[in-house]
């Protein structure tokens, strides 16, 4: 029963996508308070707050890019999330090192790698020929180094389901198929 019970209690890695500047790691789940502020602060409705099936992730901020991605804030002064968190769950950080993720590209099934001409991933990056290059084939190709995981791309995908899509920074590559 001991087993069971450790195992039960292992902390989970974080598989849910988080808003910009969320500290690393179990960090994150520690010091958010699950005050919804940030969800109220941003503009174009990207943030929800976890239910009860997130476990320890439950009332915590997540998002989902296919639907809304972080816009980050690109009509304001400021990222509104962390600007309204009362913690130190969100941090402040520059655009270009936010690291929410990182997007896995799905060769297979990417219309640009299936014969057709396609650049709406590259196009929505807001770090176009930085975190999306193209190979010699004209190809997307995502530089997991300069991605900072915010969903554009994925969400601009133009296949069914996304050919492309954000892996939280708990999983990484990790996640990837």
């Amino acid at each position: 029963m001991g087993v069971l019970w450790r195992l039960a209690g292992a902390p989970q890695p974080d598989t849910l996508l988080r808003p910009p500047g969320a500290r690393a790691g179990a960090g994150f789940l520690a010091a958010c308070i699950r005050c919804g502020q940030c969800v109220e602060a941003c503009p174009y409705d990207t943030l929800h707050l976890a239910d009860l099936s997130a476990g320890l992730g439950a009332g915590a901020p997540y998002l989902v890019a296919r639907d809304v991605p972080c816009f980050l804030c690109a009509d304001y002064d400021e990222l509104l999330c962390i600007a309204a968190c009362p913690t130190t769950a969100l941090q402040q950080v520059e655009t270009e090192d936010i690291a929410m993720g990182v997007a896995v590209l799905d060769q297979q099934t990417c219309l640009a790698y299936n014969d057709v001409v396609c650049r709406a991933c590259w196009h929505a990056c807001p770090f176009p020929g930085s975190a999306i290059e193209f190979d010699a084939k004209l190809r997307p190709v995502v530089r997991a180094d300069a991605c900072i995981g915010c969903g554009l791309c994925e969400h601009a995908c133009l296949a069914d389901p996304a050919a492309i899509a954000v892996r939280p920074a708990a999983l990484g590559l990790e996640a990837s198929s």
